[in-house]
């Protein structure tokens, strides 16, 4: 496979092609074109499947073997409820417990995040996989000083999937609606100026402007995530 190491399990191998959008949502996913595109047998495979469905990635039936997991605005709403609430919790925490260590990971994010251009056409997919990796390893820092390793795991796993909705809209070839996204909503949503208000907030300690920025910027993401991968009219707001 390009790109892979012979470090990658199978796991990994599979976990990253679904989330780059190799694999689109309800593609099936047989055993023997995995195991001949990632030359490995059949049992590690199944491991590999096991694991991804359950962190929602895939599914399986007894009719139809195993698939990608599908998508949907109700699990995309879901998601961001989701997300909201336990955002809100986690960020409190941070900014009464973190430490000045803390901090100094937030503004290093930060930066990294503000030198990564966020893409804004379907065939910026380079661009597009180091912006995600530098805007989640952003969000994750703000969330860092919360005390529970075990939110956090879940945390990771929330951005997984949410990653999905953002490759239902770069892949136009294979989900039909992408070319109808306006980029610069998306670019509005995702901007140096919206990230930069929200890490001010957490630096100043302010728990109610923090918790407010964070749950806006979820809000917004939704509505540009909604009409873009679902043909939503109005599903933006003005």
């Amino acid at each position: 496979m390009p790109g892979s190491t012979v470090s990658e399990t199978p796991f990994e191998l599979l976990r990253r092609d679904i989330l780059r959008g190799e694999f689109a949502p309800g593609d099936p996913l047989r055993l023997s074109s995995l195991s001949q595109r990632y030359n490995v047998s059949a049992t590690p495979l199944r491991e590999a499947l096991s694991r991804l469905e359950e962190k929602r990635l895939v599914l399986a039936s007894r009719n139809k073997g195993w698939r990608v997991a599908p998508v949907s605005i109700e699990q995309l709403e879901d998601i961001a409820a989701t997300r909201i609430t336990l955002e809100r919790a986690m960020l409190e925490d941070s900014i009464l417990n973190g430490d000045i260590d803390w901090e100094s990971d937030i503004v290093a994010a930060h930066h990294r995040l503000s030198q990564s251009e966020p893409p804004l056409a379907p065939e910026d997919a380079a661009r597009r996989e180091r912006w995600v990796v530098a805007h989640d390893a952003f969000h994750v820092a703000l969330l860092s000083g919360v005390r529970s390793e075990r939110l956090l795991r879940f945390y990771a796993d929330l951005l997984e999937e949410m990653q999905r909705y953002h490759d239902k809209m770069f892949y136009p070839p294979r989900v039909g609606k992408a070319e109808r996204l306006d980029f610069s909503e998306l670019d509005d949503v995702h901007s140096r100026d919206d990230h930069r208000d929200l890490m001010q907030a957490v630096l100043d300690r302010d728990i109610v402007r923090a918790k407010a920025r964070m749950q806006d910027h979820v809000e917004r993401t939704l509505a540009v995530y909604r009409a873009a991968a679902f043909d939503e009219p109005g599903a933006l707001k003005p």
